[in-house]
């Protein structure tokens, strides 16, 4: 009885936050925030990757995030400046040229970077 208790948790999480569960996350770092106490930022970005497509996900709204996207030799892939509503993930179609890429996301919160490979 215990191990169909899992098997249900296990498939209604993957039916709840499939992006999560099936991509591979970017670490990205960078400043986000500062160091003044009584000011409330909102949490930071997380991006992930599945396939060819770029996944953000916020928790808290976001107004104004732009997402960059650089190949290898420095060439700007995608340069969108997007409004993040709290709890949505956001979705960029990258194409089919396989690489090593870099993530940028800028804000007035700051800015995080990552690096991932599309196979």
């Amino acid at each position: 009885m215990k191990n169909y208790w899992i098997l249900i948790l296990t498939v209604l999480m993957m039916g709840m936050f499939p992006q999560i569960v099936l991509s591979d996350s970017v670490h990205v770092k960078g400043k986000w925030g500062d160091n003044i106490i009584r000011t409330i930022f909102p949490k930071a970005p997380e991006v992930f990757v599945d396939g060819f497509v770029l996944s953000v996900y916020c928790a808290d709204t976001l107004p104004d995030l732009t997402v960059e996207v650089i190949d290898a030799e420095g060439n700007v892939i995608l340069k969108e400046c997007v409004t993040i509503s709290a709890g949505e993930t956001v979705c960029f179609t990258l194409g089919e040229i396989t690489g090593t890429y870099q993530v940028r996301l800028n804000h007035t919160y700051g800015y995080l970077l990552g690096d991932f490979v599309l196979y």
